[in-house]
């Protein structure tokens, strides 16, 4: 049985709250993975616990990496790369992180695994990475639709693993970070270099960055151009950050309703690229602060629209848009097409939830402008997720909501309704 709704209001006076968010999703689960392929044991504090890890934490257990995990620390016992065949696929749910990152490091790997996902997931675009994959000497074989999931990664090569490879608009940023992992994996090191657009290009500067931290070799000697060296990474403690994306939501209610949300651990010194979203409510016109390790914005009672490419941080389009509903003037988001193939299309199911409030939406093929109603509807608007946990979170922001599968949150941010119910905008469930 499907769990009941949730109802989401605004809160009845301004908002006054200091919050820290889950740990990153995207640091996480690459911490994760790098941690698998160092020598000895690496312990991660400050991690996330919510499906998309546990499914990239099974995964590494059915491969022989030993992980253990108390609260939000884990402890990997890396093996250097070396994995045990699992006596059963791989299952990454709908987690794309894990289902190109572990692809890529274990198609140059001696043991053919197998990889599988959700419905959702079989969908979402791989054939790019696949073909770079086996250019490179990797050994993928696909088992269902051509460059999709189900799959198998891995086996014997006829020659030595690396070399060098060219995307051309890649439809996502994690080709580029699978493949770098992939190099690290390999027999020699791989070149990746990107013609074209790349969405979400910070995400490829988070992954050098983790990568380096457990003493990996990339070197980037251009802007669009990579090199992965192999070699064995370094047993390490490593601090995960707070969730960037996670942070969107509970710091755009302050720009929304009005009052001061603070988050701790997240600020100027951040690797996400998501960090910068407050220049977007900034623009908006609320009020924003931001030191090295931490983010307050304040707001100021009056909201505009903004004409806004998210290129860089295409996962808080949604953010924007459910914003603009509260905003004076029209809101146009560009350079987003990326979100066409997440959990859901995002553009689509946004617009039509949009117009549930009033909005004129008029959708393109990588964007949105949307025309806010004069005023918000008095009556309950019930929101449809579409199994999409940043609908879920998004739309929990539009006003008075009844959120439908509020489950899907539990993919980046079980918590998230308890912390809407901090902010006294959820009643305890």
């Amino acid at each position: 049985m499907p769990p009941p709704p949730r109802w989401v209001h605004p809160p009845k006076t301004p908002l006054d709250a200091t919050v820290r968010p889950p740990g990153s999703k995207s640091l996480t689960n690459r911490a994760l993975l790098l941690a698998a392929l160092a020598d000895g044991p690496c312990v991660l504090s400050g991690i996330l616990d919510a499906d998309d890890t546990r499914r990239c934490v099974a995964a590494l257990r059915a491969l022989g990496v030993e992980v253990t995990v108390q609260d939000d620390t884990a402890t990997v016992h890396g093996t250097g790369g070396r994995f045990a065949p699992p006596p059963a696929p791989l299952d990454v749910g709908t987690a794309g992180t894990v289902a190109r990152f572990l692809t890529a490091i274990l198609a140059m790997g001696p043991h053919p695994v197998a990889l599988d996902g959700s419905a959702r997931m079989r969908e979402r675009p791989m054939a790019g990475l696949l073909a770079a994959l086996s250019s490179l000497g990797g050994t993928v074989v696909c088992e269902g639709a051509p460059g999709a999931l189900p799959l198998r990664a891995g086996g014997p090569a006829e020659g030595p693993r690396g070399g060098s490879v060219v995307l051309t608009d890649p439809p996502s940023s994690q080709f580029v970070s699978a493949l770098l992992y992939a190099g690290l994996a390999a027999d020699r090191p791989v070149q990746v270099a990107v013609r074209g657009a790349l969405p979400a290009r910070p995400y490829v500067a988070m992954t050098v960055a983790v990568a380096r931290a457990f003493g990996a070799r990339i070197d980037t000697p251009e802007p669009n151009r990579w090199v992965a060296h192999p070699g064995p990474l370094a047993a390490r403690a490593y601090a995960v950050e707070p969730d960037a994306s996670s942070a969107s939501y509970l710091l755009a209610a302050a720009a929304i309703f009005g009052g001061r949300v603070t988050v701790e651990g997240l600020g100027r010194s951040s690797l996400q690229g998501d960090a910068r979203f407050v220049e977007v409510l900034a623009a908006m016109g609320a009020r924003v602060e931001q030191d090295e390790h931490t983010t307050t914005v304040t707001g100021t009672g009056q909201l505009t629209g903004v004409d806004v490419s998210l290129a860089d941080m295409p996962d808080l389009a949604l953010t924007v848009a459910v914003a603009a509903l509260h905003a004076k003037g029209r809101t146009v988001l560009r350079d987003v097409g990326v979100l066409r193939h997440h959990e859901s299309d995002r553009l689509a199911a946004a617009a039509r939830e949009l117009r549930k409030f009033g909005a004129t939406v008029t959708e393109h093929d990588a964007g949105l402008v949307i025309d806010p109603p004069p005023t918000l509807p008095e009556a309950t608007v019930p929101v449809a997720t579409y199994d999409d946990h940043r609908m879920a979170m998004a739309f929990s922001l539009g006003g008075d909501v009844l959120v439908h599968d509020p489950r899907c949150v539990e993919k980046t941010y079980p918590g998230f309704f308890n912390d809407l119910a901090r902010l006294g905008m959820v009643e305890p469930a």
